[in-house]
């Protein structure tokens, strides 16, 4: 009895990670892609890799509403069943952006799991220090802390004000959208 049990998990185990690896993620990717243009948001000039569990999208431009907004070097999605995660690496923002913060961001890794199913993660760091936040899907708030550089707290004085400064030397941004 405990022989057949065990061969019944490991045949769902198999046929889910089957689903997860012979997922068309280029597909998706591509539709992804199609539904952000109604939001006047285009990715271009980007190399795009199924790598069995993961996907790679390499040297991308992202323009929204036409205006060149930021090029990124890498970016590594997976899509796993309980575990959904983004790491983006080498962003570098348009020179618009050097009025409210450093334009270069080092990484950002976002997450949702099923396990937190009401709240998207996001950890950075770059020129403005080392951030992390959390987004609420059903209350749609955005909650911030960032740890700021030295060069942010001295070059972007008007964005820190936005900032709420915390005991810990840290700062928080809320926003409701």
């Amino acid at each position: 009895m405990v022989r057949k049990i065990a061969i019944f998990f490991a045949y769902v185990l198999f046929f889910i990670l089957a689903l997860m690896y012979f997922t068309p993620k280029v597909s998706l990717y591509h539709l992804m892609e199609k539904e952000l243009k109604k939001y006047d948001v285009v990715i271009s000039d980007e190399r795009v890799e199924d790598r069995g569990f993961s996907l790679d999208v390499n040297s991308l431009t992202l323009y929204a509403k036409g205006i060149n907004s930021a090029s990124v070097e890498n970016i590594n999605i997976k899509l796993l069943a309980l575990y959904n995660s983004i790491d983006i690496s080498n962003i570098r923002l348009s020179s618009i952006a050097t009025t409210f913060i450093p334009v270069r961001i080092n990484e950002l890794h976002i997450t949702y799991s099923i396990f937190n199913p009401l709240n998207i993660t996001a950890e950075g760091s770059g020129g403005f220090g080392e951030a992390e936040g959390t987004f609420n899907i059903l209350k749609r708030t955005l909650n911030l802390n960032v740890i700021p550089s030295p060069k942010m707290l001295k070059q972007y004085k008007n964005s820190m004000r936005k900032m709420k400064k915390n005991e810990d030397g840290s700062y928080s941004y809320d926003k409701s959208f």
